[in-house]
């Protein structure tokens, strides 16, 4: 168990680790995409994840 909480404290810290990559802003990191479309691409990406994870919950659930 210590194994454990000393391996999801080492997580924890990286993740909270200041990584310049990650801080550009999304409309530079996709050179020159406008804020519209990066929210659309957002939007849609979101609206699949969760289609297609539904129908896998679904499948699951129906299942047991």
């Amino acid at each position: 168990m210590t194994k454990f909480i000393k391996f999801f404290i080492l997580i924890i810290i990286i993740n909270n680790v200041s990584i310049p990559a990650f801080g550009r802003c999304a409309v530079c990191y996709t050179n020159g995409l406008s804020g519209a479309s990066i929210a659309v691409i957002v939007i849609v990406f979101s609206f699949l994840l969760l289609f297609i994870g539904n129908k896998f919950l679904q499948k699951f659930l129906n299942r047991s």
